[in-house]
């Protein structure tokens, strides 16, 4: 009996000597973020429209895993992958909860919905008439604050020194650019939940960034739609959602039946901005058996890195692009 009491305790310490290093490095967090790769989705997942022409091929987006503030035992776990990444998480994104950086991510998303579906049907009504979308300027709706702002994460900037958006957009956005770029004393109307205070435009207040808001004329829109919900965020998928809704508009199809994906921001002229995670989700394109890649111009050089680690690449082809009518280019003449 005491052999097994005296076998029992030796066994309980050893637990106790393995586990508490564990807790404590899958417990303490740092200031380090962790890029792991994700999957691909369908973009007719994000926007549904109605009587929309089918697509031989797929046109899917690409998302990738980030952990930001990740710990100890996870840095340690994604150090050993080829395919994963760790990286110290900008300084300047330090003051942010992990509900404001959701928050980020959602304003991201829903922008790029926004400018997708303006495109998209503008882009489209121009070989058929009877395509329309109309909108109006709704706000500049803040998705990034310095420390020292006194501005959060979905403020809404409404007007400037009395001069509102939804009653004059041509002389709010003169009023708006003139405030960011002066020194002189200026007022920004803001919404914050409901309620409107003024923030004046000193130096450490102007250290934003954000979106222009648009109030979509949805119920005359033709054809019609339904934006989906979904638990993606950021503005990553804004050059796919586009063509998806461009292809669903008219009966040509660009996809020639071919499993197409990419990434790349998007802004209402059709310029394609950079993104985070390229080389996570080129090994993702690859695995998910993508036939064309299109990828940001500034993020090329990157993701060249990762598509000539590739074993068979040529099973899927990688193209860069800077506009919405050069993706449509390459995909014809792909």
């Amino acid at each position: 009996m005491k052999y097994f009491f005296k076998k029992f305790w030796i066994l309980i310490a050893f637990a106790i000597l393995i586990n508490i290093p564990l807790i404590v490095l899958g417990t303490v967090r740092t200031n380090k973020t962790v890029t792991l790769k994700g999957g691909t989705s369908i973009v007719g997942d994000f926007v549904e429209v109605e009587n929309a022409y089918k697509a031989e091929g797929s046109l899917s987006t690409i998302y990738v895993i980030s952990l930001d503030h990740s710990t100890i035992l996870q840095n340690l776990m994604v150090q050993a992958s080829s395919t994963s990444e760790v990286s110290e998480l900008p300084k300047h994104y330090l003051h942010f909860t992990d509900m404001e950086i959701m928050k980020m991510g959602r304003i991201q998303h829903e922008s790029s919905i926004q400018y997708s579906l303006m495109l998209a049907y503008e882009a489209a009504a121009a070989k058929n008439s009877t395509i329309n979308l109309d909108y109006e300027y709704d706000a500049y709706v803040i998705a990034y604050y310095d420390a020292v702002s006194e501005f959060r994460i979905g403020d809404r900037i409404i007007g400037v020194d009395g001069i509102y958006a939804k009653n004059d957009f041509t002389a709010f956005k003169m009023a708006f650019n003139e405030a960011v770029a002066s020194e002189e004393n200026h007022i920004f109307q803001v919404s914050r939940e409901k309620e409107e205070l003024e923030i004046q435009n000193s130096k450490d207040n102007l250290r934003i960034a954000g979106y222009s808001y648009y109030i979509l004329d949805q119920a005359n829109a033709f054809p019609k739609y339904k934006i989906k919900p979904t638990n993606v965020g950021g503005p990553s998928g804004g050059l796919l959602q586009t063509l998806a809704l461009y292809n669903s508009l008219l009966p040509e199809d660009i996809t020639k039946g071919k499993k197409i994906a990419g990434t790349g921001t998007i802004e209402p002229d059709g310029t394609v901005g950079p993104i985070g995670g390229i080389q996570q989700k080129i090994y993702t394109a690859y695995e998910d058996r993508m036939e064309i890649f299109l990828c940001p111009e500034e993020n090329y050089e990157e993701a060249l890195l990762a598509y000539n680690k590739l074993r068979s690449k040529e099973r899927m082809k990688l193209y860069s692009v800077r506009t919405f009518n050069e993706a449509l280019e390459v995909l014809a003449n792909a």
